[in-house]
């Protein structure tokens, strides 16, 4: 399972057996600055945030276009 530190913000993985213990000895530790809080799992963004920026990406071309045509037909 892949990690993500909110103190120095390095990914690494760690075995997936490997839990998250607050006192145990086989708490998973960032091999950058050592700590052991503040480790969040990595997950892929939802489809809703997904479907949003393509949304987004969508209406600023849209935009660009035309007003790019605007200008090219007012000029002409």
């Amino acid at each position: 399972m892949e990690y993500h530190c909110s103190r120095c913000h390095a990914r690494f993985s760690a075995s997936a057996d490997a839990a998250l213990s607050e006192h145990g000895s086989s708490a998973v530790h960032c091999p950058k600055c050592k700590a052991e809080a503040g480790l969040e799992p990595v997950k892929r963004a939802p489809l809703p945030m997904l479907l949003f920026a393509a949304f987004l990406g969508t209406a600023v071309l849209a935009t660009a276009v035309s007003g790019l045509l605007s200008l090219a037909s007012s000029s002409g």
